[in-house]
């Protein structure tokens, strides 16, 4: 089955995202994930229930739990990874890296953010800066490791699901 269509289960979403049942049911109970408009997480309110969750809201939860790491305000982690993990351009599709040469950087400042893609002899630095409204600094997570952590613990390889999205070079 697809990784787009699946569906995982909250013993597998701590283990992707690397983190506690318990800040998970945190996050959960203060509103701070967003659902997928063909996903929405599943939250039954009677206990031994399993709740179910999109690749998209694992992807959400793992940048999130990346950027808190970093240092970066929970709610301001939250909205960053939402939009990582919700939407995308022509460039980038929810949820997944880049294609091509270079690195997928996540870039926060404050309520701010703005994915993009490094590539070497490239200065991204200026459009970090206009997209995040001219802050003094900001916070960089690099996307690939977390995404290739999140597919891999889930069972599907980081090229493959990839090569599904965008399709085979």
């Amino acid at each position: 089955m697809s990784i787009f269509n699946a569906e995982f289960v909250t013993g597998q979403v701590l283990v992707a995202a690397d983190v506690t049942n318990s800040a998970l049911q945190t996050w959960i109970r203060r509103n701070l994930l967003v659902g997928h408009k063909n996903h929405e997480i599943d939250m039954p309110g009677s206990p031994g229930i399993k709740r179910k969750f999109s690749f998209f809201n694992v992807m959400e939860i793992a940048i999130a739990k990346a950027l808190v790491d970093l240092g970066v305000e929970l709610a301001d982690a939250f909205k960053a990874a939402a939009l990582f993990a919700h939407t995308g351009d022509d460039d980038r599709l929810p949820s997944l890296p880049f294609r091509g040469v270079g690195f997928t950087l996540l870039c926060v400042s404050g309520p701010h953010s703005h994915a993009v893609q490094w590539k070497p002899d490239v200065d991204t630095v200026a459009d970090v800066r206009v997209m995040l409204r001219q802050p003094k600094g900001w916070t960089t997570l690099e996307v690939m490791p977390v995404f290739d952590r999140v597919t891999v613990t889930l069972g599907y390889h980081p090229s493959a699901v990839v090569d599904e999205a965008y399709g085979e070079d």
